[in-house]
């Protein structure tokens, strides 16, 4: 029996990749530009950042930078750290950490309007923008492709043969989300 060989480890620096990136490859990448990325890095990072002096742990940004890749590119973890040069194991931590830091701000950018005059509001900005009487949002569904799971495979493949989960969302006359 041959021993497996061990993969070399790389030691990432901290200095940040997205430098020597330009807007334009960044918005291809990742869907948002520098100053959003540092915004978002900004609002979850106490969630995010290690409590460690190891050297080796990711970085706020890092881990920001691995969910939106994934997120953009509808792509498998696998091939996503292959891409970035991370552990398949990194790339999901590092997804599932984002996600839940993201869930736990999202309703202070998500919400539905409480009072009278922010629903008067959003009806008047779609009657005036499309002579649409009385509403309130508009409501769409998309299907995100995923890798179909070990358990109940079959309820995950949709309609036109492929894995996914059906996101549904509202919007309100200006394209910003009300629910999702």
């Amino acid at each position: 029996m041959v021993p497996r060989q061990r993969k070399e480890r790389i030691f990432r620096g901290m200095v940040s990749h997205l430098n020597n990136l330009t807007d334009n490859e960044m918005r291809i990448r990742y869907r948002f530009g520098r100053d959003s990325i540092a915004y978002i890095c900004n609002i979850v990072g106490d969630k995010l950042r290690r409590s460690t002096a190891k050297e080796t742990a990711l970085t706020v940004e890092q881990q920001v930078c691995i969910a939106l890749r994934f997120y953009a590119s509808g792509s498998f973890l696998q091939v996503i750290g292959d891409t970035m040069g991370y552990d398949k194991a990194t790339v999901s931590r590092a997804v599932n950490d984002v996600t839940n830091a993201l869930l736990d701000v999202k309703d202070n950018f998500i919400q539905w309007p409480k009072d009278i005059n922010s629903k008067n509001r959003m009806k008047c900005g779609f009657h005036r923008q499309m002579n649409f009487p009385n509403v309130l949002g508009c409501i769409d569904c998309t299907h995100i492709k995923i890798q179909g799971p070990s358990e109940d495979e079959a309820a995950f493949v949709n309609r036109k043969g492929f894995h996914s989960v059906n996101v549904q969302a509202v919007c309100d006359y200006e394209g910003t989300y009300l629910i999702c």
